[in-house]
């Protein structure tokens, strides 16, 4: 074993996933998705890459393990086939018929509570799939957008009409739909009122939304904020007012200006999208964001890009999603979002003191090789460090050395040790770097450690999912 003083610094990188290794999961309703899921089966065959298809409405969770991070998933086409998944090595494209129900989204919320990279995750699809959700997350970061205005009685409709203007004609929509469905223009205030009925009839929820004239709209397709592929959607019938490809549209390859690439990046980034389609229009010099769309359909003549965000060529349907499974077969594109949040001070609970809980602070600028932990005493023997902390004496196999440093300048080594904690009921066994100096903390929560625990934080809040620690000194944040 090697000596305290001759441990690296840095733990070895894990050796990423290989291409061949990933395994492509599609969640829809049966046959619904199917140009995706052909394309899909011929894209995996070029990679000799697994895919998998899975109907919601048939499929269920039969065994899982969250530890590990694998679930066994029955009756997956409706004939009783079962298919295991590992979180390591799946990607998981959710499509729009995936979270139709509460049961489709139960399963989609198992995913991804447990691991898996979701391609959509639920919040994002449950925004993009919700109008006046995805209206209001883009006007809170800055993006033009139509005036839209929710309707759910005849008593809100006229206020609703000044709200977004006060003109003829107007947009009505239903709240969820897709492929231009459930949308329809109106052209004065009898017939708004009495397609508003008609439709609450059926339960719809409604909203209304200010008219464009537009001979076409721009869809842009973004991987993780990033734009890989751009088309116009240009209206053949000229008796509908719809630019959508299910309803006859021409698609065109689109050469995004500067500005316009700023928005669709701006709109991604608002729904929190790691693939979606960003649908935008030109009115005069001004530029209106229409809608992102969680779960796009590729079928269009797209104008590809590159890295740095320059057009190339035109690109096929099939090209896109090569495209896009190329993107996504990096594992450091693959990282799921940290949706529980915590306070920025938590207490965590170490074994052997279970009496009293530690109070640690999340420190999210902290990128150390471990957390760290002040304790009262420690002492160095080989390879062992004993150490004290609230009258509890531990020996701990020195497994790291971590230095930190303030700018450019070392302050400290701390040997580091494994250890068992619990965290919002749950165990872990984690890394923690020992130090006796003066600290202004108790303990630091670095961001590997965050990200094992799946964790994001809240700026504003204390003790979100544990009980209050109270202060270790003075100095104790």
């Amino acid at each position: 074993m090697e000596r305290f003083t001759e441990f690296l610094t840095e733990a070895p990188v894990e050796e990423p996933i290989k291409m061949q290794d990933l395994h492509i999961v599609v969640l829809g309703l049966g046959d619904e998705e199917g140009t995706f899921a052909d394309l899909i089966q011929k894209t995996v065959k070029k990679y000799n890459i697994k895919s998998t298809m899975i109907d919601v409405q048939e499929a269920f969770i039969a065994t899982k393990d969250i530890e590990i991070g694998e679930v066994t998933i029955n009756n997956i086409d409706g004939k009783d086939t079962e298919v295991k998944l590992s979180m390591h090595n799946c990607l998981v494209f959710v499509r729009a018929g995936a979270i139709k129900t509460l049961t489709a989204q139960a399963l989609v919320s198992s995913l991804q509570t447990i691991g898996f990279f979701l391609v959509n995750d639920l919040e994002t699809m449950l925004v993009c799939d919700n109008k006046m959700s995805n209206t209001i997350a883009l006007e809170r970061n800055n993006i033009s957008v139509p005036r839209t205005s929710i309707i759910n009685n005849v008593k809100s409709i006229e206020q609703a009409h000044k709200n977004i203007g006060g003109k003829f004609p107007v947009i009505i929509k239903t709240l969820k739909g897709t492929q231009g469905v459930g949308v329809s223009r109106v052209n004065d205030m009898p017939s708004l009122i009495s397609v508003a009925q008609s439709l609450w009839k059926f339960d719809a929820d409604l909203l209304i939304q200010e008219y464009f004239d537009l001979k076409s709209d721009i869809r842009t397709l973004l991987v993780n904020g990033k734009i890989i592929a751009s088309a116009e959607r240009v209206k053949v019938n000229k008796k509908d007012f719809r630019n959508n490809v299910h309803l006859g549209a021409e698609t065109l390859p689109y050469i995004l200006s500067p500005e316009e690439k700023e928005l669709v990046i701006n709109s991604a980034r608002a729904v929190g999208a790691a693939y979606c389609g960003v649908d935008h229009c030109k009115v005069g010099k001004n530029l209106y964001v229409l809608e992102v769309n969680g779960s796009p359909g590729i079928r269009s003549h797209f104008m590809g890009y590159d890295d740095n965000q320059e057009h190339t060529d035109k690109i096929s349907a099939a090209q896109t999603l090569d495209k896009i499974i190329k993107l996504f077969g990096k594992e450091r594109q693959r990282r799921p979002y940290m949706r529980q949040e915590v306070g920025y001070i938590e207490s965590i609970i170490f074994d052997g003191m279970e009496e009293n809980p530690v109070r640690a602070k999340f420190d999210t600028g902290n990128s150390a090789s471990a957390s760290m932990l002040h304790v009262d005493k420690m002492s160095i023997e080989g390879d062992t460090a004993i150490w004290e902390k609230n009258g509890h004496k531990f020996e701990s196999e020195i497994i790291d050395i971590s230095e930190p440093s303030r700018g450019m300048e070392p302050f400290d080594k701390r040997p580091v040790i494994e250890h068992g904690i619990t965290f919002n009921n749950k165990k872990y066994v984690v890394e923690i770097g020992l130090t006796e100096k003066d600290t202004a903390s108790e303990m630091l929560v670095n961001r590997k450690l965050m990200t094992k625990l799946r964790i994001s934080v809240h700026p504003n809040r204390l003790f979100m999912v544990s009980n209050v620690a109270l202060r270790n000194d003075d100095n104790d944040h």
